[in-house]
């Protein structure tokens, strides 16, 4: 059970971290990187993401096995997971530089030993997303394309999560010349009420099967709670840290007005886990992205936002 619990946090652990284990298959075989230029593997699918969202995705040589987007990445050689690496795979395909968790990660010292410069690419936040994207621009100038420059559609989009509270999220920003001070309290006091009426939003990101089974969920300091709060709604584990493990008695004592069910692209809902939740409205989330701080959070706060009433 406590295994089936921890499959898909498994899967969102590995986006933010790397967490995994070393696929037992055997490197798969994909186009070579042409001229001199970097050869990169990467260990962590947010990471892998923004490579491609970046266009250094030609540059990239190897994957992790949760690595699986874009699609060109799943036809990459598999090189390992957080806590080790396939030694062979990584010398055949000699890689220049390896996009890690944590610099310090078990497989540091073996992918340093072959000459590789490890790069951390750790994405908990919206802004370490952007900070990743700024440290690739920094280490391949002229390489990279123009996504994360300032000023563009995506980097501004990406701040808006990052700097999101919830009242400015749900009331309409207007321009600061001009406003008078009636104006101005009007506003205030929209956003007062509109922070005060936002749903309460409790987003799972996995749980056991079943009724009555035990669920993570997403608190403060997550790229999950930004984008709640950018999407306008509360987040119904407010002073709670990271991703704590829920039993269904504090669940139903949370009782949010809303809950989000994320789940993996193609992973069958468990209709009858919420059913303890009379009064709560539940939507099901088939969102890989959403599992995955990486370059998609925009499209994945359009999501949220098409939940709202």
């Amino acid at each position: 059970m406590q295994g089936i619990l921890q499959r898909r946090f498994l899967l969102l652990a590995a986006a933010v971290l790397g967490i995994g284990a070393v696929a037992g298959c055997g490197p798969r075989h994909a186009a070579e990187p042409a001229g001199d230029g970097p050869r990169i593997v990467s260990f962590l699918p947010s990471g892998t993401e923004t490579l491609f969202a970046l266009g250094l995705g030609d540059r990239v040589v190897g994957r992790s096995r949760f690595c699986d987007f874009p699609p060109e990445a799943a036809a990459l050689p598999v090189v390992g997971d957080l806590f080790a690496a396939n030694e062979d795979a990584l010398a055949a395909l000699k890689p220049t530089h390896a996009v890690l968790g944590n610099a310090d990660a078990p497989q540091a010292a073996l992918l340093r030993a072959l000459g590789c410069e490890v790069v951390e690419g750790r994405a908990e936040t919206a802004a370490d997303v952007l900070a990743f994207a700024d440290t690739l621009g920094e280490l391949f100038p002229g390489r990279t394309n123009g996504l994360a420059v300032a000023g563009s559609k995506w980097r501004e989009e990406m701040e808006k999560i990052s700097h999101a509270e919830s009242a400015e999220a749900i009331a309409p920003a207007r321009p600061a010349s001009g406003v008078s001070r009636l104006e101005s309290h009007a506003e205030s006091a929209e956003n007062a009420e509109n922070a005060e009426n936002a749903e309460r939003v409790l987003v799972v990101v996995s749980h056991a099967p079943g009724r009555f089974g035990a669920a993570f969920a997403a608190g403060e300091g997550t790229y999950l709670d930004e984008i709640l709060r950018a999407a306008g709604f509360a987040n119904a584990l407010a002073g709670v840290k990271g991703y704590p493990s829920l039993d269904p008695d504090r669940i139903a004592a949370l009782a949010p007005d809303l809950l989000i069910d994320v789940h993996p692209d193609g992973d069958p809902p468990d209709e009858d886990a919420w059913s303890y939740l009379p009064k709560t409205r539940v939507e099901t989330l088939h969102d890989t992205a959403a599992l995955r701080p990486g370059p998609r959070l925009p499209e994945v706060l359009k999501r949220f936002r098409a939940l709202r009433r």
